[in-house]
């Protein structure tokens, strides 16, 4: 079986590479393929590095010559902090099975791994506060979907999940097939927001014998009792650990040996700062004491049998706490001198128990891994109908999509805006009847995808013929011959415009100048009430509609109708996600309070400069306009940076599918300019993609008007959404506040494109 892990594999601490090494090794013994993901977040890095590489010349090898020189003024000047850099690097990309390296989300997404299983895990990889919000590549939200994952030993790093948190964790945990973590705080946090089972393993280094790791490591040459103290802080000096490293060197009379450069002890024989993990390890096992810190040195004591004292992490004893506990021996966490038996006899260790109680451990924590890699897949099965919102309440489960609304026979259900905005349905139980159809009709992992075939789907690059057709549209103009073939033969059409009041809703037109409105993207979440019973009652009377809009919003129409409708034919639009319509209601209330004026269109692609450089241009009723660039805008940047949209969004099971829920797709070819050279152009070039007969039958009616490239899935959407997209701490912190600052200021303070040009 082939193995993924990802882990924190490049931090230069000992713990963290000796966990990574140990699940590997462990794995390996199992008779697994075992690989590092190596993902080297440069935030890591950069805390390890020697020295900031300075880029004086333009020419690249005259910058390398730059960095020669500063890496032997380093080597000159420190050179231990060099020689410890050297063994860590070495360890990990020598002694470690690593991939490729990546420094960004996005180069994992790409990635085409081949992995059976991947595991998160161990360490701190749930933390936020390290890794600078939740990164979903700690969540393995990444990769082929049939990956198998699992959460091996992951950790919080603290008590409790902010609640700013909660619904990240939510959305990444169902990721997971089966998830175990390192402490039982954890547990205890992480079972709020999942219905997943949740088991508590053991560290990996506790998974290994010590055989294992005499093996690995390289004893010190001098064979002199010491004890060794070990500060797992990189930079802040401990001076509980401090002061009792100087007690027992007293009561002792051992001379001390530590891992800092910027301390000295009054009974010091060496500082260890030039080692790396093997030598690490070394220390520990010929120690005749351990004052650490640090949990994987506290392991790495218990694991050679040493006398030990361990001092609580000031910010996370938790885990520390939890492992002496299970072992018996609680009493070795002590956080103040004074605190020191008189008789350390009393700090007399049986290992023969603590033996025993680890292999219970280490068991239970091997039953898990074994059990985890031989079972089955347990993500993406079928949701019973009681699993659905009106039970769960899970707001990724809910797409807004308001066919449970339109079914019920009684109108027991009312679509109510939370604090974000999204409506969500609402049952009034005096109403009820129970007939269970809102169930039913409910899309959430229920719809069924079709899957790609010989012929489907068929994909285009396009643009419309008519120069005219061609400029005015948001891209290449593939909706202009759709509604005009459908207003020809007497048919209606559905899409999205803009009410009186800037609200976007739904609605149907029979009309050239009511199918105008439709056309223009309009990036926020739109309002679908009643639409789906008007366009039954079209379809029964024998009217031909077409209806556009969003893929959810399609499978909603397709579920509420029941049946197929010859007369109906669907196009949806390649998505990247919808944003919340309060949040667009807010800053249009503040255009409109800024310009004294109110709000009469907002154009979110306006091609003034070109298709690939778009501006968002507003009309005011006092005839007033506003242009700004969209990348730059504040509410565009919020909805391309992912922090405004819909929460169903960041799990939709409807990106990127190869044949989509509508008839036909369209969408804008980004990457043409790389794919189709030849075909680009900067009034816009479009993807039309045919996904079954009805999208193939409605295409031939308007091919001829369409300047048509044959390509491939693969090439248009190579620069598309082909996933849901990724859910950031900071979509939950902007939302988080949007009744409480004024919006343009709080959407400016997310738009880091704006603060690059203020520091500037």
């Amino acid at each position: 079986m082939k193995i993924g892990i990802i882990t924190f594999n490049s931090a230069h601490n000992h713990g963290a590479v000796l966990q990574a090494w140990a699940l590997q090794e462990f794995l390996k013994g199992e008779g697994h393929e075992v690989s590092i993901i190596n993902y080297r977040l440069p935030a890591t890095d950069n805390l390890y590095r020697l020295y900031v590489p300075r880029k004086t010349f333009k020419s690249y090898k005259l910058n390398k010559v730059v960095h020669l020189l500063q890496y032997l003024k380093k080597y000159k000047t420190e050179p231990n902090k060099v020689k410890r850099y050297r063994k860590f690097e070495h360890f990990i990309n020598h002694t470690l099975n690593t991939t490729t390296e990546y420094t960004v989300f996005g180069e994992l997404n790409k990635a085409n791994f081949d992995f059976d299983v991947m595991i998160a895990g161990s360490d701190q990889i749930w933390n936020g506060s390290l890794t600078k919000g939740i990164n979903p590549a700690y969540f393995l939200a990444f990769g082929k979907e049939k990956i198998k994952r699992i959460s091996y030993a992951a950790s919080i790093g603290k008590d409790h999940i902010p609640e700013v948190e909660h619904t990240l964790f939510s959305r990444y945990l169902r990721l997971f097939d089966y998830i175990s973590v390192r402490e039982e705080k954890a547990k205890e946090a992480i079972e709020k927001l999942t219905d997943k089972q949740i088991s508590v393993v053991l560290d990996p280094t506790l998974l290994l014998d010590r055989e294992k790791y005499d093996d690995l490591k390289n004893d010190p040459k001098d064979k002199e009792q010491y004890i060794y103290v070990h500060n797992v802080h990189i930079t802040k000096i401990d001076k509980r650990l401090n002061a009792m490293a100087e007690e027992l060197s007293k009561r002792l009379g051992l001379p001390i040996v530590h891992n800092r450069a910027d301390y000295d002890f009054s009974n010091e024989s060496m500082k260890f700062t030039s080692g790396g993990p093997k030598e690490f390890l070394g220390y520990i096992a010929n120690a005749a004491y351990v004052v650490t810190n640090s949990f994987h040195a506290t392991v790495f004591s218990i694991i050679y049998h040493k006398d030990f004292i361990t001092i609580p992490h000031f910010q996370n004893p938790e885990r520390m706490r939890h492992l002496l506990e299970t072992l018996g021996i609680e009493n070795h966490l002590i956080e103040l001198s004074k605190d020191l038996p008189e008789d350390l006899n009393e700090l007399s260790i049986d290992y023969n128990n603590v033996e025993k109680l680890r292999i219970d451990q280490r068991s239970s924590s091997i039953e898990f891994l074994r059990n985890s890699l031989s079972g089955e897949k347990t993500t993406n099965l079928p949701v019973k109908d009681e699993e659905k919102y009106f039970t769960s309440k899970d707001v990724y489960s809910c797409y807004g999509c308001k066919a449970c609304k339109d079914i019920c026979p009684v109108s027991a259900i009312t679509m109510v805006p939370d604090k974000e905005g999204f409506w969500y349905p609402v049952i009034d139980d005096d109403k009820c009847i129970h007939c269970n159809l809102c169930r039913k009709v409910c899309i959430y992992r229920k719809f069924e995808k079709d899957e790609p075939s010989e012929v489907y789907p068929q994909v285009y690059a396009s643009y419309h013929k008519d120069e005219t057709v061609h400029t005015e549209s948001t891209s290449g103009g593939m909706f202009v011959p759709m509604y005009r073939y459908m207003l020809s033969i007497g048919g209606k059409v559905v899409g999205v415009r803009y009410d009186e009041d800037m609200r976007v809703i739904y609605d149907i037109a029979d009309t050239e100048e009511g199918c105008k409105a439709f056309c223009g993207s309009k990036y926020v979440a739109p309002d679908s009430e009643n639409i789906k019973p008007r366009v039954k009652k079209l379809l029964e009377e024998g009217t031909p509609v077409l209806f556009s809009g969003n893929p959810c919003q399609i499978a909603g129409l397709r579920n509420y109708l029941n049946k197929d409708y010859p007369n109906l034919y669907t196009v949806d639009i390649i998505c990247h996600g919808v944003p919340s319509p309060k949040v667009f209601e807010k800053y249009i209330n503040y255009l409109q309070e800024r310009y004294n004026s109110k709000v009469i269109d907002f154009q979110f692609r306006n091609k003034i400069r070109g298709w690939s450089k778009p501006y968002i241009l507003v009309k005011f009723e006092s005839g007033e306009v506003l242009l700004e660039p969209a990348a730059s805008n504040n509410f565009n940047r919020a909805f391309l940076s992912n922090n405004i949209q819909r929460p169903c969004c960041y799990t939709c099971e409807f990106a990127g599918l190869k044949r989509s829920v509508g008839d036909l797709t369209i969408g804008d070819y980004w990457g043409i300019e790389k794919q189709h050279p030849e075909l680009m152009d900067e009034r816009g070039v479009s993807i039309i993609k045919i996904n079954n007969e009805k999208g193939l039958e409605f295409f031939k009616y308007i091919e001829d008007q369409l300047l048509l490239k044959e390509t491939t899935y693969e090439q248009a959407y190579n620069a598309n959404h082909k996933k849901p997209m990724n859910l950031v701490l900071k979509r939950n912190q902007l939302m988080s506040q949007i009744d409480e600052v004024e919006i343009n200021s709080l959407l400016l303070s997310y738009n880091h494109l704006k603060k690059k040009k203020k520091k500037k």
